[in-house]
């Protein structure tokens, strides 16, 4: 089982990543604006763009309710010397 240390460490990862994902969601969608890409391909990456963004925000979600749902076990009793 996880101490509460690795759960809140996984969490902040978890965070960072969904951060980073939004950082480039924006980036890729700002130079499909800006004309890099236009006519079919340019609507074709804005809509992969929109359906990629909501399921990896999905992913995220999902993944912090799951760490909701752990029971950290208590550091006294199940650590081990390392």
């Amino acid at each position: 089982m996880a101490t509460q240390e690795e759960i809140d460490t996984v969490r902040q990862r978890i965070e960072q990543l969904r951060e980073l994902h939004a950082g480039d969601v924006i980036a890729l969608a700002r130079l499909v604006d800006d004309g890099a890409l236009k006519g079919q391909a340019g609507d074709r990456l804005t809509t992969d763009l929109r359906a990629w963004d909501r399921a990896f925000k999905d992913l995220f979600t999902r993944a912090l309710a799951s760490l909701d749902t752990l029971q950290p076990s208590d550091p006294v009793k199940g650590a081990t010397s390392r």
